[in-house]
């Protein structure tokens, strides 16, 4: 082989050599943006989940406590009737 050959071919391989560096160094920093692109978009959609979450749990507490209102009127209510209830039983005893 003459040296000419020899000589283009060692500077294509070095040529070759700091393209496939350069790729490699472009690749990993593609990977990098976009894994801080990834990261910046699930911050925001965390962010837009604890805030649904906190929403949703608010409105089950006052769902909760609505029901938990009525149930207490209704025993409340069911007392009343029982005592009222009672005292015509009681009534109806002492006419006896």
């Amino acid at each position: 082989m003459p040296e000419e050959s020899l000589l283009q071919l060692g500077a294509m391989g070095i040529i070759l050599l700091f393209t496939i560096r350069e790729l490699f160094a472009y690749l990993k920093a593609k990977k990098q943006g976009e894994q801080n692109g990834n990261n910046e978009v699930m911050e925001s959609m965390l962010k837009e989940l604890r805030t649904m979450n906190e929403n949703h749990l608010h409105s089950l507490k006052d769902a909760i406590n609505t029901g938990n209102d009525r149930i207490v009127e209704a025993i409340n209510n069911g007392n009343l009737k029982q005592v009222e209830l009672l005292g015509r039983i009681e009534g109806k005893l002492d006419r006896r």
